[in-house]
């Protein structure tokens, strides 16, 4: 019988899943993956340092996610002498170099740190789950409310930006929602393996459905799946939380390839 403690785990999982599989979706579908990337290990770089400085971890992830999305955001795609997945590549880089001087300069116990980099299910309580679902109800509206906008930025960035002026700030804005929600999710999934997140939802999504709206439902469904399941293997054999939620994610992703195939075939 599951214990009482695991419920709020269990909710504010799934919120967490729900609301990056709906990320995901347009993070592949810019076909820029090293976009996600970037924020998930500035979020991590936050949260190890504030941990090193004895603050709380969250808020150094905050800090540092909602920099790195307003610095991506800056990084135009139609500017010919200077790639955006390069620019991405070379911040990440950054990135995990100072994740990794954190931890050598650690002298205490890396616990903690190690919890960030890994990810716990002891991290998550009703708190996290208000904030987790509150987020996730905010990104459906954000979504829902400029729903134009997302569509023209994943038809083509470079096209929105030169046809419409009120791109950009919601493009800027969905980066920061992505800088929040991995931030607030990053002790629970672990700031190495939430990446995996921002991908795998939506690359199964495309697998199986071709709306965009059908899209949009099937990736937050996946995602949800993600992670409860991966909560679910994490509190039943005592395995780290963001390991078991890849693994699901990417058996996911296996399975909706497998599906694709096998309607390909008998068409």
């Amino acid at each position: 019988m599951m214990d009482a403690y695991f419920i709020p785990i269990l909710i504010a999982g799934a919120f967490a899943g729900l609301s990056i599989g709906l990320l995901s979706v347009f993070i592949v579908g810019m076909r820029m993956p090293f976009i996600g990337s970037c924020i998930s290990h500035a979020a991590m770089v936050g949260a190890v340092y504030a941990s090193l400085f004895q603050v709380n971890p969250t808020l150094g992830a905050l800090v540092l996610s909602i920099l790195a999305a307003a610095g991506v955001a800056f990084i135009h795609p139609h500017r010919r002498h200077f790639d955006a997945n390069t620019g991405q590549a070379i911040l990440l880089a950054f990135m995990m170099g100072l994740v990794f001087l954190a931890v050598a300069l650690e002298e205490g116990s890396r616990t903690e740190m190690l919890g960030l980099l890994w990810g716990s299910i002891l991290f998550a309580d009703w708190g996290t789950v208000v904030v987790t679902g509150g987020l996730a109800v905010l990104l459906v509206a954000f979504v829902i409310a400029f729903e134009k906008e997302l569509k023209a930025v994943l038809f083509s960035r470079s096209l929105a930006a030169v046809t419409s002026a009120a791109t950009e700030p919601v493009y800027l804005a969905f980066l920061c929602f992505c800088g929040l929600i991995l931030a607030v999710n990053l002790k629970a999934v672990g700031g190495l393996l939430i990446f995996s997140l921002l991908v795998c939802p939506a690359a199964a999504a495309y697998q199986v459905c071709r709306g965009y709206r059908s899209v949009l439902l099937a990736a937050t469904g996946f995602g949800a799946m993600a992670t409860t399941l991966g909560f679910l293997g994490s509190y039943v054999f005592n395995l780290p939380t963001g390991a078991c939620t890849v693994i699901v994610g990417t058996l996911i992703f296996g399975a909706c390839s497998l599906v694709r195939r096998a309607l390909a075939i008998s068409e």
